[in-house]
């Protein structure tokens, strides 16, 4: 086989905007993946290739209606966390709900975002309904040990519960 591609240098600001086209439409996705693969992405820019490479946007949309798409999965996200909720019946909820919440507080604490005190701390409740409403979404899968590891970075590097759970899905 032939040798692999040499890294590159990080994704920078400069390198994501050779990838875009008029008014911001993602124009060559896989090159942009092949150079983070290769290379990573500054971490400034996490928030915003991430949701590239996740998929969360379908394909074409420009900058605008990008922002337009995230706004109208947020309004989808809220009202589905709350039909979930009020749909499960009590004791399946109380059960998926203690099970998240055995990995949620023990989510990377050292972490500026996820530490202090764990009573009413807003990342850790955040990262708890994102993962309840995952598993009560999707109960053949339901929680599994571990999710919480790669939810939280999502959640800490995007800041927006309902980002995070478009991400993670």
């Amino acid at each position: 086989p032939p040798p692999p591609p040499p890294p590159c240098a990080p994704l920078s600001d400069a390198d994501l905007r050779t990838y875009l086209g008029p008014g911001g439409r993602l124009l060559r996705p896989q090159d942009l993946r092949l150079h983070v693969f290769h290379g990573g992405v500054e971490p400034g820019l996490r928030k915003v290739v991430w949701r590239y490479l996740l998929n969360v946007f379908p394909a074409g949309l420009t900058g605008q209606e990008r922002l337009s798409h995230l706004r109208l999965k947020a309004a989808e996200y809220s009202s589905l966390k709350v039909a979930l909720a009020a749909r499960a019946a009590p004791a399946e909820l109380a059960q998926v709900a203690a099970s998240v919440r055995k990995d949620v507080v023990r989510t990377d604490r050292a972490h500026p975002y996820f530490g202090g005190p764990e009573e009413g701390h807003p990342h850790l409740a955040a990262l708890q309904a994102l993962l309840t409403t995952f598993a009560l979404g999707h109960p053949r899968l339901s929680y599994c040990q571990g999710m919480s590891d790669v939810a939280a970075p999502l959640l800490a590097v995007l800041d927006d519960e309902a980002q995070a759970f478009l991400c993670f899905c």
